[in-house]
């Protein structure tokens, strides 16, 4: 490294030690400049601006968001546990078929509000406690009715 060579021309060469130099220094900047670009890049995208005018062109506020899905999950639980105001059978309050029919009905005046996938993922999950609890009540109906069937036949 610390050679000193002479061409023809008498001048002192180094070994082009310089010359190694100034390409690390160029490489260098380039890294630099690479790294503040991408550094703007990550800037840019933190002050992206959320679309003002999105959540008004619905009609619907957060608050009547909130109060749409606290009637949803009212809904849900009504469905679930199966004493939605209607009574049962058992209860001598009325039909399950018309308690179906109610909660559906309720379900589906909800449904009208909906403008929001968040929304419409809890009228998703109503609806299939519903089906399933239209197939379970179908399941009875089939079962008493093979029973009536077979007692009169034996």
């Amino acid at each position: 490294m610390g050679k000193k060579r002479v061409h023809d021309d008498d001048e002192e060469d180094d070994g082009g030690i310089e010359d190694e130099n100034c390409e690390n220094a160029s490489e260098e900047m380039e890294e630099e400049d690479e790294d503040e670009d991408h550094r703007k890049k990550k800037k840019s995208k933190k002050k992206k601006k959320k679309n003002p005018g999105l959540m008004s062109a619905s009609g619907q506020t957060e608050q009547d968001r909130r109060i749409l899905r606290r009637k949803q999950r009212e809904l849900h639980q009504d469905i679930a546990i199966g004493n939605g105001g209607g009574g049962t059978a058992a209860d001598g309050g009325g039909d399950d078929g018309e308690e179906l029919s109610r909660l559906r009905d309720q379900n589906n005046e909800l449904w009208g509000e909906v403008r929001y996938t968040r929304e419409a993922v809890l009228d998703g999950e109503n609806i299939d406690l519903l089906a399933g609890k239209a197939a379970r009540q179908a399941e009875k109906i089939v079962q008493v009715s093979c029973l009536f069937v077979w007692g009169m036949f034996v």
